[in-house]
């Protein structure tokens, strides 16, 4: 039975049919619109569209945000708030017409990767989502772990330096602030006026450096974006070495959209695991890019959705 599964994030609403077997039949992108109104009929009309022309079972939303799973309510989303406060499914079902499951995106993106990407034949994995900001999603003794009430496996915002910058949730020193697709684009700009002759530095002198940027650069060879890459990838290492200790994965998957620059990038983080994480964890645990590319999300969610019966439908 094919399945419909929405990844809404804080640029974008990917959407797709995805069959049993975890293939993305079909596609619809939109931006993420930034009001709550817009959110949900943009949200209704991906899956309009998406669907159109196959034998659809159910629909999984998944969201950014601390999730309360009873209610579909996420409590607080800082790189998207208009997502907040809204009973999701009770507002989108009706309109959709079809069982509707909500999800937190980056457990869903954990999922994907241990049914179908990077982490199959893995009883334990931890995802971390490089985006707008930093997600995560961990998965023990197959089981995806949500927590209490839902909300767990929120990495993005584990401090790993007390007086660093200010992240988006409002907190200093977070993964988050220090790693994510934003924070590459920070960092950036404050080395570039630091090298003002370099390519990043001539850069940011005609607009606002972004972190796709200076993935850019370091690929053409510009020395000074790839050492900003090279810091970001240490400051990731440090939050997943803390990671590794916690729960002893076999594989920590890293996607998002700002894994662009993955070979640097997660070369420094894999030294830093190595220098901070214990034996025996460090020794067993693999770091490897998200196989599913930015599909994570999609197919994960899909994965996720439940028919009529409470049952997953793949």
């Amino acid at each position: 039975m094919n399945v419909v599964g929405v990844d809404v994030g804080a640029t974008k609403i990917a959407t797709g049919v995805v069959s049993s077997e975890g293939k993305v039949l079909g596609r619809v992108r939109r931006p993420t619109a930034r009001t709550s109104e817009k959110l949900l009929s943009g949200i209704v009309r991906a899956v309009s569209e998406v669907r159109d022309g196959f034998e659809v079972g159910g629909v999984c939303v998944a969201v950014p945000g601390l999730l309360l799973s009873q209610e579909s309510i996420v409590v607080y989303s800082p790189n998207l708030h208009a997502i907040e406060g809204i009973r999701l499914k009770d507002e989108l079902e009706p309109e959709i017409q079809l069982p509707l499951t909500i999800e937190n995106d980056n457990s869903a993106a954990a999922w994907g990767e241990f049914r179908f990407g990077a982490g199959r034949g893995a009883n334990h994995l931890v995802f971390v989502g490089l985006g707008t900001g930093i997600g995560g999603g961990i998965v023990i003794h197959g089981q995806l772990l949500r927590g209490a009430q839902g909300a767990g496996g929120e990495l993005g915002h584990v401090t790993i330096q007390a007086a660093g910058p200010r992240c988006a949730c409002g907190n200093r020193g977070c993964l988050e602030a220090f790693a994510s697709g934003t924070a590459i684009g920070r960092r950036a700009g404050e080395v570039a006026s630091e090298r003002p002759n370099s390519a990043l530095g001539r850069l940011a002198i005609e607009r606002e450096v972004l972190g796709e940027d200076v993935t850019r650069l370091a690929r053409d060879g510009d020395e000074v974006a790839l050492s900003v890459l090279k810091e970001v990838g240490r400051w990731l290492g440090i939050g997943l070495a803390g990671f590794v200790n916690v729960f002893n994965p076999e594989v920590v998957v890293v996607g998002g959209g700002a894994i662009g620059g993955g070979g640097p990038l997660l070369e420094c983080a894999r030294e830093e695991i190595y220098v901070r994480a214990r034996s025996p964890g460090r020794d067993l645990v693999e770091v490897k890019e998200a196989a599913l590319g930015l599909d994570s999300g999609v197919i994960g969610a899909a994965a996720l959705a439940k028919g009529p019966s409470g049952n997953c439908l793949l």
